[in-house]
């Protein structure tokens, strides 16, 4: 329980490394990512009472997706480790946030038969109704297909796109002796040149976190897979906004994911804006 107490007030302290702040929004606006005035004032003053009320860590911004007749923000909530302890929130006007269920293998397998462009309505009480399956000669015919809400498709939609798309600076991290994982205090940033190295950052959600990261430096770089290991391999490609100091990887794979670092500064984030859709057909398009 102690040690547990110990990462939280940690976690607390370094806070301003973990996704984003509503603040950090500038660095990702060259990319064509804004807020509302009311949505930011909305998030300067719900974050806290989410915060409070759930025994958070921190809470932070993921990002917004698209709906058609309506978007929804996507927070997340983090208890006492960046990787193993994240919950995911949504709602429509900055204020009034429920969390999303946890996706089951039952929904994530629903979701892959809805038709690929088909975007959310952005009425979260929608059911989606598919379509039964042709049943073999014989068979009795079933009454109707697989049913699945707005809300569990957002839950596995946003638990998906994090687990993809997820980046962070090698040796912005570290793991602890307990095993969470928090904000390395040490880590300075990154240089120019090195900012735009996709060698430089790696992979949140890779599981494979089997030694600290302390430092960027080749250990640490082996701890969690690097981005270029991405395939295809030119699915990121970096910009550079020298009105705010940040360099902007973007994710062709899942347009509208995004991770910014501030070389020669701790501060980085990755973030979502986007309608929730896979380019699967990124193969045909890249050189």
């Amino acid at each position: 329980q102690n040690q547990t107490d110990d990462a939280v007030r940690e976690l607390q302290q370094q806070s301003q490394h973990l996704v984003m702040d509503a603040t950090d929004v500038s660095c990702v606006a060259s990319s064509g990512v804004v807020l509302s005035l009311a949505h930011k004032a909305g998030l300067q003053s719900s974050f806290p009472l989410l915060k409070k009320n759930y025994k958070f860590a921190e809470v932070k911004l993921f990002g917004r997706i698209q709906g058609r007749d309506g978007d929804y923000l996507i927070a997340i909530g983090i208890e006492d480790s960046y990787l193993a302890s994240k919950k995911y929130f949504y709602c429509q006007d900055g204020v009034s946030w429920a969390q999303l269920p946890t996706p089951t293998a039952e929904m994530k397998a629903t979701c892959d038969k809805i038709p690929a462009g088909l975007m959310l309505t952005g009425d979260i009480a929608f059911v989606y109704q598919l379509p039964a399956l042709p049943l073999a000669s014989g068979e009795e015919d079933e009454a109707e297909g697989p049913k699945i809400t707005e809300e569990e498709r957002l839950a596995v939609l946003v638990e998906a796109i994090d687990a993809e798309t997820a980046l962070a600076p090698v040796g912005a991290l570290s793991m602890r002796p307990a095993g969470n994982v928090l904000p390395n205090p040490a880590f300075k940033g990154l240089d120019a040149n090195a900012a735009q190295s996709l060698s430089s950052y790696v992979l949140l959600n890779k599981p494979k976190l089997t030694s600290v990261l302390d430092a960027p430096t080749e250990k640490s770089a082996d701890a969690l897979a690097t981005a270029d290991s991405i395939v295809p391999k030119a699915a990121m490609r970096f910009t550079t906004d020298d009105s705010v100091g940040a360099v902007v990887v973007r994710n062709l794979l899942w347009p509208g994911a995004m991770a910014f670092c501030k070389p020669g500064t701790s501060s980085w984030g990755y973030c979502y804006f986007g309608t929730g859709e896979k380019n699967r057909d990124i193969a045909f398009m890249l050189p």
